[in-house]
């Protein structure tokens, strides 16, 4: 199967404890040994993975585990990309940021977490050490990730970093990303699929710090709430190999409807099915990962995407949308062709039978929103 990256949490510890971060770390011991993420690492490269993202938490809180996961992907003859979230709280000078960097060869990419709420517990100037430390050591790409409740705050935290602006890219999520649905479940309209057109990531799994391989960042969850009987959870790498959790998930047309439709196809699902609908009446869901979240902890929610992915003729349709969006051939080792880039066809996901046989459709109806960068728990 083809992913454009994956994610490795470090650690689910997280001491900067911004306030309009739910992350507040996990409810159990689950750190992994250095051989472990290096292990899983190696594994992730060997499936031809070409983007390894390490998170957290705050993964240069377990700088050991870090700098194995690191060295792992830049000793991988793949050559990935690497890249690293985090806040800089380690970047009190720059003596500091120096000596940290330079124990991370190979490091492609640096997401640096800062706006209003970090800088409660992050200054500035210590993002600002770290810039100026990735520039000397030529990390070829350096991004700031800006979340933002109101728009000053926006040109606020732009301000702070104005003289690196030509050298620096800058990416702004919204608290609440999508305000305007609140307002359509408060007149009684069910969930509209073009409202979540471009807020998936299952394109990017990932790996938990105890082995959990999940669809999605959906999966950090699963440091509160048991996620294993859900379509998300892919397997754990203590009990099978990177390739063999893959094989699984090729075969399972639960996880592949979300890998295809996204949460489009899970709106088209709560607003197809009365029971559904029923459950969910009144219910506001501030971003697409929101309504997959409350979607796929209901009974009833599972119960309608087993029905869905039970169907032959559906199933007909996620292969043909697999071969065309990202060329698989569901159950061969290899892809078919490069990927391409394309939106779901029309509303598959709940089109009924037709009449008479009839061939799958799988014409894309326009580019693929380009995925903007998975936000950590920093």
């Amino acid at each position: 199967m083809y992913y454009n990256s994956i994610l490795v949490s470090v650690t689910e510890i997280c001491t900067v404890g911004c306030s309009h971060c739910g992350f507040t770390g996990s409810t159990r011991d689950r750190q992994p040994t250095a051989e472990e993420i290096g292990r899983w690492v190696a594994q992730a490269c060997d499936s031809g993975i070409p983007e390894i993202i390490f998170t957290g938490g705050e993964p240069f809180q377990r700088f050991r585990m870090l700098k194995s996961g690191v060295r792992a992907a830049a000793g991988h003859p793949g050559k990935p990309r690497i890249c690293v979230f985090t806040s800089s709280f380690w970047g009190r000078s720059r003596a500091a940021v120096d000596k940290i960097l330079g124990q991370l060869p190979g490091l492609t990419r640096l997401y640096l977490s800062t706006d209003v709420y970090h800088q409660e517990r992050v200054p500035a100037q210590y993002v600002m050490n770290v810039i100026e430390g990735a520039l000397a050591r030529e990390i070829p790409e350096i991004s700031l990730c800006i979340t933002v409740a109101e728009d000053h705050e926006e040109e606020q935290i732009r301000g702070m970093y104005r003289r690196f602006e030509d050298r620096v890219r800058v990416h702004v999520d919204r608290v609440i990303p999508t305000p305007f649905i609140k307002t359509a479940h408060q007149v009684g309209l069910p969930p509209d699929p073009e409202h979540f057109s471009s807020s998936c990531y299952l394109e990017t799994p990932l790996i938990n710090p105890n082995g959990d391989l999940s669809a999605c960042h959906i999966g950090k969850a699963g440091a509160y709430v048991r996620l294993s009987d859900l379509a998300y959870f892919l397997g754990n790498l203590h009990e099978k190999s990177f390739q063999e959790i893959l094989a699984d998930a090729d075969a399972n047309y639960e996880y592949q409807f979300l890998r295809v439709y996204g949460p489009q196809g899970v709106a088209r699902m709560v607003a197809s099915s009365p029971a559904v609908r029923k459950l969910f009446g009144g219910t506001t869901f501030t971003n697409g990962c929101d309504l997959c979240y409350k979607m796929l902890r209901s009974l009833d929610g599972r119960a309608r995407l087993r029905e869905i992915a039970a169907d032959p003729f559906q199933r007909e349709l996620i292969d043909a949308i697999r071969a065309v969006r990202f060329g698989e051939l569901p159950g061969a080792s290899r892809p078919a062709s490069q990927p391409v880039a394309s939106q779901p066809v029309g509303s598959p996901a709940i089109s009924p039978r037709p009449a008479g046989p009839q061939p799958a459709d799988p014409r894309p109806t326009g580019p693929q929103p380009v995925p903007q960068p998975v936000r950590s728990g920093m």
